[in-house]
């Protein structure tokens, strides 16, 4: 068993790092040859980029489904809201939690979700080889700090207004909590007591001034002068009030949607282990609880308050899920509940076809490489 382990990680290894190799300079040579279109056709580059970048997300999915780590879902609905303007968030415990989004999002019940996403991330991701992939895509690296957390959120706004809004983005993907579960628990708890917040066990206090950044950037009723005192408000006024008005008019959140991440026996799984395949088959499950953006509050402690009462119930959800297995129903946000947990299949021909598309089309650009740079030499001589 032991020997079978050892070459069954060498095998995934190897597949992992080989789908690396021709998938994702695939994916950056065609978005470079492509490029003109942002001149004349920039609609139509959007969509066979985000194509693209939705069938890169489908071999991450695949990398953890061929490893026997499934994802189940249950809770709100939210396959109506796919093409809804929807700020997502979710409790963050490892490096698994993008991985297992990543399958959400390309599974077959999502049709052109993953097409249409768009990520605040540490800016740590942007030096990893999909990094290049999420630059390329528009995706927002925020560098956490005390001393850059108003840079940042300048710079979150601007963002928002140059690539969300102009690429017709759907889902923003966001981890309040800015760091790792058992990074984090300790300092939360000890903020927390000293401050009189909830203490809690199973997640950590959010942060709220990226999101309060986003629900004004993008929210659907002006605000009035006094709602809020901070300078996050200053920073959303900088940008001129008519291109405020006009942002609101054309493109605004709809939803929010909570997402609570939930790993087998509260034991998360981590970047290694979906790749080594080294821990036993196991199926993450994702609780949803949807909420109309206009009827949260976009500023202040009552953004403060709405977010904690989230975590706080999150946590809840979380102790129940760790000593029974399964989530506790709970009265239905919004829409349609899915009790569940409904285990999200995968295709293995759709992914099967897709490796040996792209690994055409990566010997096709080596073979043309090749042979200008045979030309050029040839010349040169």
């Amino acid at each position: 068993m032991a020997i079978y382990t050892v070459v069954r990680a060498i095998f995934r290894t190897l597949f992992v790092l080989f789908n690396n190799l021709y998938a994702i300079p695939t994916y950056l040579v065609w978005m470079a040859i492509l490029r003109p279109l942002l001149i004349n056709h920039p609609g139509l580059f959007n969509k066979i980029e985000g194509l693209g970048y939705s069938w890169l997300l489908h071999f991450v999915a695949s990398w953890l489904w061929t490893g026997g780590y499934t994802l189940a879902e249950c809770g709100d609905d939210v396959t109506d809201l796919v093409d809804s303007e929807c700020l997502v968030i979710g409790n963050h415990q490892s490096t698994a939690d993008v991985p297992m989004l990543m399958y959400f999002c390309s599974n077959d019940s999502k049709p052109r979700l993953a097409r249409n996403l768009y990520w605040v991330m540490d800016v740590m991701f942007k030096y990893t080889n999909f990094g290049w992939v999420s630059s390329v895509h528009g995706d927002f690296f925020i560098r956490q700090g005390q001393d850059t957390r108003q840079t940042q959120l300048i710079e979150l706004k601007s963002h928002l207004q140059q690539v969300y809004i102009p690429r017709d983005r759907k889902w923003i993907l966001l981890f309040p909590e800015g760091g790792f579960f058992w990074k984090r628990k300790e300092s939360s708890q000890a903020y927390a007591r000293k401050h009189g917040y909830p203490v809690l066990e199973h997640v950590t206090l959010p942060r709220i001034g990226a999101m309060q950044t986003i629900m004004e950037t993008l929210s659907p009723k002006p605000l009035s002068p006094s709602s809020s005192t901070n300078n996050i408000h200053a920073v959303a006024n900088s940008f001129g009030d008519a291109e405020s008005i006009h942002l609101k008019k054309e493109k605004h959140l709809k939803w929010i949607i909570d997402i609570t991440i939930a790993y087998p026996k509260g034991k998360p799984l981590d970047l290694l282990h979906m790749i080594f395949g080294s821990l036993e088959p196991c199926q993450t499950v994702m609780h949803f609880r949807r909420y109309r953006a206009e009827d949260v509050a976009r500023t202040g402690d009552a953004l403060l308050k709405w977010m904690y009462d989230r975590w706080v119930e999150k946590d809840r959800l979380l102790a129940h899920f760790y000593e029974t297995g399964k989530f506790p129903i709970l009265p239905i946000s919004e829409g349609i509940r899915n009790d569940g947990p409904k285990t999200l299949p995968l295709k293995w021909w759709w992914y099967s076809l897709l490796n040996v598309v792209f690994f055409l089309s990566a010997c096709l650009h080596l073979y043309i490489s090749s042979a200008v740079v045979s030309a050029f030499l040839d010349f040169l001589s």
